[in-house]
């Protein structure tokens, strides 16, 4: 499940695909179209995320094992509006401790999503998001797949200390079952509180001019999801290290990163989890 999966928490996951659009100028992701033609714009996001864990809201969810995390995003001819296919795919064999196969968890999410800003330019400017997303468990029946709507705001130039913008953000998100009648233990709300900033260094890789080292915080308030405590369930600490490459002519990013997870509540989690992994992203 995605952590907006806002962010963050930080997690973002990536599939290599071919799409054809019609009247489409290639554009990064919330840039605008440097061609000299007057088609509308569609932002296109390719990534691939190979991580030592899947963790969602504290939960471990694939028990230890590793996954593979791909996903593709269509950012709408910079209108806001954005829809995102996202998977993570169990690497290993075995059962988790409910007795399902880890193999048979394989999740498939979509969202749509709509995002803007209001009061740009001034230090009080805030970035805000609304989304539904449909968690989908093909290998399962029906009754497993869940959805949710969730809204979130950060503020980029509220803080900051010296040349670092220290980014506080929130996000609420309600579930319910998809089908009517499911399992209504999983209906509630998740609260998270966050902050991020990214630090700046000379690069460390031959070639290139400078690093970006992304910081991150978060902390989140389980209010009933999966009926576990009313509670605070975890807090995480993230670093990200993005590299930009060349290659053929095409800006490839490779991102690694690691987060430590404190659990809170042995509701969710009774382990403190340390995890990592790398995703590599491109953008048209």
């Amino acid at each position: 499940m995605t952590t907006t999966r806002v962010h963050g928490s930080i997690a973002v996951g990536m599939i290599s695909m071919l799409l054809v659009v019609f009247s489409v100028c290639p554009t990064a992701k919330g840039q605008d179209c440097d061609c000299d033609c007057d088609c509308p714009t569609i932002g296109v996001t390719v990534d691939n995320t190979f991580t030592s864990r899947y963790m969602w809201r504290g939960f471990d969810l694939f028990d230890d094992h590793a996954a593979y995390q791909p996903s593709v995003d269509l950012d709408l001819f910079q209108s806001g509006f954005s829809v995102n296919m996202w998977g993570s795919i169990p690497m290993g064999t075995g059962s988790l401790n409910h007795g399902n196969g880890i193999n048979e968890w394989q999740e498939w999410d979509y969202t749509v999503a709509y995002g803007n800003t209001l009061f740009a330019d001034t230090c009080y400017a805030i970035d805000y998001g609304i989304n539904y997303i449909y968690y989908d468990f093909p290998k399962l029946d029906r009754a497993s797949d869940t959805m949710e709507v969730g809204a979130g705001i950060s503020m980029p130039n509220l803080i900051s200390l010296g040349d670092v913008a220290i980014v506080p953000s929130y996000y609420a998100g309600a579930l319910w079952p998809a089908e009517s009648g499911g399992d209504t233990e999983i209906d509630g709300w998740a609260h998270v509180f966050g902050l991020s900033a990214d630090l700046v260094t000379a690069g460390i890789i031959p070639g290139t001019e400078e690093q970006v080292w992304s910081l991150s915080w978060d902390i989140t308030y389980n209010d009933g999801q999966f009926a576990v405590d009313h509670d605070w369930s975890h807090t995480t600490f993230g670093l990200a290290a993005p590299v930009d490459f060349d290659v053929f002519g095409q800006t490839v990013t490779v991102t690694p990163f690691m987060n430590y997870q404190v659990s809170m509540d042995d509701s969710v989690n009774d382990e403190n989890e340390f995890y990592g992994g790398v995703s590599v992203t491109v953008c048209f």
